[in-house]
């Protein structure tokens, strides 16, 4: 995978996030059963975290490795929290959530650091 693929993604999930056919609900249940979320939380709210992570530019950017397929990671903290946000190549999410230990979690093998955010993608008018 090249950094234009990687860019290329990136942007698209910045037009537009794409969930699995009936799984965003889900998720944001799950988040909210986790204490990601507040009880009352809303999925706009769940992808206003989502967005603000994506649209940063000091967040770091990863790919995880699954089964040989890359998947975009990007981290950034959000409410004092750190988010990390996960998306295919072709702009299908897969999920967000809060990484409590990022310095021990993102050490993982699967885990491959690229750079920040704004050296990877260009600037778009936060």
């Amino acid at each position: 995978m090249n950094r234009n693929e990687l860019a290329a993604a990136i942007l698209l999930v910045r037009t537009r996030l794409i969930w699995k056919p009936d799984s965003a609900e889900r998720h944001v249940k799950q988040r909210i059963r986790r204490g990601h979320l507040p009880t009352t939380a809303t999925l706009a709210e769940y992808e206003d975290i989502i967005q603000t992570v994506i649209h940063s530019q000091k967040a770091h950017v990863y790919i995880f490795w699954y089964n040989g397929i890359p998947y975009v990671s990007i981290i950034d903290d959000v409410n004092d929290k750190h988010w990390l946000v996960m998306f295919a190549l072709n702009g299908l999410l897969e999920s967000a959530y809060i990484v409590e230990r990022p310095e021990l979690y993102l050490n993982k093998a699967e885990f491959e650091y690229i750079d920040l955010l704004s050296k990877v993608t260009p600037h778009d008018d936060e």
